[in-house]
């Protein structure tokens, strides 16, 4: 057997013409012993306990073979065969998840090898402490990936600058990637900066990843999530696909020659490289656009190129799964959970975003429990009710059993990411112990910390507990990991009630930067702006307010955030013939919306906003307007619209809740007042969840 069948892969080296004055020496693989052979062998049988034992055999046998002999050539010899077996150990130990060991072996076996080429075949353009073998960066690399595991991240990415350090040429400022790098060193080293906050150093890893192998798709994704632009991440995947092409070039060149018994399997390579290197094998292009829209909050765009990919790859879980949470994210309720359960049908233990889908089930039961709840603060910014469309679907059965089901479902697939415990502290959350659901969030971002969806929840929490400055950090913490408008949601809601209104607006005002023809974001800005004190708006935060949420009317008729808000402010002025008025246009607007949803598949398809009316929210609008009645002291047309609320969906508890202060009033009893209520048998026991509208 060739030697270099016996050992682990060498890494793919670098396009030539990205590392100019920079290129490696061809190096040959160390030669193998029998011993370490049949410990690989073991090892690719997955027998890591006797690859152990045996690899330990030889390791004793190179130590004692030294002392007896200590002659340059039988050392040097020794140290190479050392290296290898230590490499083999170090392997078994990451099998057995015992990395601090695999990162004393990997560390001992890249010493040796790093001794023995800087005897034999230095390149002072690679540096003293660089690699200067293939071996030596694969051995690197393994070590720093071990530390990794154990959290030592700063001393990972020291270890990887030190070790394979980049040149910049003295005519540009392009740094040029050392020769002896590959993709999986540059994916390491930009995870390792990504995740010590080091963005720019990781956009700079990620964009050689991709500038090695377009089809490195993770790469793209975490370049887009960085905020790279469109333009720069299609320009690297198209350098990536030049990339392959001129190594299938190459490999068309030193492949030629071959005999007449490998003519079928040459035949069959050489269609294989045809097609690899002259087309995309996937559509790389509509994969980067879609990420690259949904970055930058761009929800319509994103949503049209995730189905263009789904209609081509339509049993792909991850691409349905980014399209059930834009679709969620949109409003499209029915469609969002009809691709989550597709998702579950193609892959019962698919565990990646599942916490985005028992989110969706912890707001359709709050949203039956308290329909539609349109308070600020965290979890309780309900987008939608769905008391009606989805009791249509067959077979589907309790949001309850099925959020409780899904829990138990992921902790059985994988009990170590942070999903399961998500979706677990959500389900607690359903249930009103918020203890529990704060300690199981807890759980979730102490095995991934960089899950910002965790964080959002966690802040959500802190938010209903009215802990607002600990939410703020916990919002700010998921915003600063995924820029969405949900993260800015929580931040500007969370310094409003924590009375910090300059960091509101400010936080307003970016997110406004982030997605500035998005409905949700403008209106951010003008509930800050409503809520503002009016010394530190120079008089002028009222009208600048009123212009903002009209302005997000305008965006999204249908959207009924900037709408109630903008109804309150009027209500405070006393201006309540215009709050009928914003109220019935509201209702026109959304039933535009909804025509428009008829005819065309989705308002946001036509907009490029985000249309959030659906028929449900007609018992949400009278509801409203019964408020404003009892506010006018118009008792009787209140009476009406509350009952008229209650009759189309009996859960409202923003109608129920309304008309319970309504009959208090009538009866003389001032509602506000707590010792009043008191004496009068106080409120009802609770049972509605009353908790959740403090």
């Amino acid at each position: 057997m060739p030697a270099d069948e016996m050992l682990p892969q060498s890494p793919q080296q670098d396009d030539p013409s990205q590392s100019t004055n920079m290129t490696p020496p061809t190096d040959q693989p160390p030669l193998i012993t029998p011993l370490q052979h049949q410990a690989r062998v073991l090892f690719n049988a997955n027998q890591f306990k006797s690859c152990e034992l045996l690899a330990l055999m030889e390791l004793s046998r190179l130590k004692k073979s030294d002392t007896t002999d200590s002659t340059t050539a039988t050392t040097t010899n020794n140290n190479i065969a050392m290296a290898s077996t230590l490499e083999i150990l170090g392997d078994c130990a990451v099998k057995n998840e015992r990395y601090r060991s695999a990162v004393d072996y990997y560390r001992e076996a890249a010493d040796l090898a790093h001794r023995h080429t800087n005897n034999a075949n230095i390149v002072p353009s690679l540096g003293k402490d660089g690699v200067h073998s293939t071996q030596e960066a694969t051995l690197r690399i393994k070590e720093c990936t071990a530390l990794s595991k154990i959290g030592s991240i700063i001393e990972a990415s020291s270890i990887m600058e030190r070790s394979f350090q980049t040149k910049q040429l003295s005519t540009t400022t392009t740094q040029h990637p050392h020769p002896y790098s590959t993709l999986e060193g540059h994916m390491l080293l930009g995870s390792l900066y990504n995740q010590s906050g080091r963005h720019p150093d990781a956009i700079v890893e990620y964009k050689h990843a991709v500038g090695k192998n377009a089809y490195a798709l993770e790469a793209i994704e975490c370049l887009a999530v960085l905020g790279v632009g469109e333009n720069i991440i299609l320009e690297m995947v198209d350098r990536g696909l030049d990339c392959l092409r001129k190594h299938g070039e190459e490999e068309d060149v030193n492949d030629g020659g071959g005999g007449d018994g490998s003519r079928d399997n040459a035949d069959m390579r050489d269609v294989g490289k045809e097609n690899a290197t002259k087309e995309e094998l996937v559509p790389v292009h509509e994969f980067a656009r879609a990420h690259s829209t949904l970055q930058k909050i761009q929800l319509a765009s994103s949503h049209h190129h995730f189905s263009v990919l789904v209609s081509s790859f339509p049993d792909h879980p991850y691409l349905l799964m980014s399209l059930a949470n834009i679709q969620q994210e949109m409003g499209h309720i029915l469609r969002s959970e009809q691709n989550y359960q597709r998702v579950r049908s193609l892959d019962p233990h698919w565990v990646e975003s599942m916490d985005r889908y028992a989110y969706l089930l912890f707001q359709l039961r709050m949203s039956r429990k308290n329909a539609f709840v349109l308070q600020q603060g965290g979890f309780l910014h309900y987008k939608y009710s769905c008391h009606h469309g989805r009791d249509k679907i067959e077979g589907t059965c309790g949001v309850e059993e099925e959020l409780g089901q899904l829990c138990a479902d992921l902790l059985d697939a994988e009990d170590k990411r942070p999903e399961p415990w998500v979706c677990l502290s959500m389900y607690h959350l359903a249930r009103e112990d918020h203890d529990k659901a704060l300690a199981f969030v807890d759980k979730a971002i102490s095995l991934n910390q960089q899950h910002a969806f965790a964080h959002y929840l966690r802040g959500s929490i802190l938010h209903s507990s009215q802990r607002y400055d600990h939410a703020v950090v916990s919002f700010f913490r998921a915003n600063d990991l995924q820029k969405d408008l949900p993260s800015y949601e929580g931040l500007v809601e969370s310094y409003l009630a924590a009375n910090k209104f300059k960091e509101a607006i400010c936080t307003a005002k970016e997110a406004i930067s982030r997605a500035p023809r998005d409905a949700r974001a403008i209106t951010l800005v003008g509930l800050a702006l409503a809520q503002a004190p009016v010394l530190q708006q120079k008089g002028e935060g009222k009208e600048r307010a009123k212009r903002a949420l009209k302005k997000a009317m305008a965006l999204d008729p249908g959207a009924l955030k900037p709408l109630f808000a903008l109804v309150d402010l009027h209500a405070a002025e006393g201006d309540f013939e215009v709050c009928y008025k914003l109220i019935r246009e509201g209702i026109e607007g959304g039933k535009v919306n909804d025509l428009l949803r008829e005819h065309s598949g989705a308002m946001a398809s036509v907009t490029g906003n985000v249309a959030t009316w659906n028929k449900e929210h007609l018992d949400l609008l009278y509801a409203k307007t019964a408020e404003i009645y009892t506010a006018d002291e118009k008792y009787v047309e209140a009476l009406d619209c509350f009952h008229t609320a209650i009759s189309m969906n009996p859960q409202n508890g923003l109608a129920v809740q309304g008309l319970e202060r309504l009959e208090k009033i009538l009866k003389g009893i001032d509602p506000d007042d707590e010792e009043e209520l008191d004496e009068a048998g106080g409120m009802d026991d609770g049972g509605d969840g009353g908790e959740y509208w403090d």
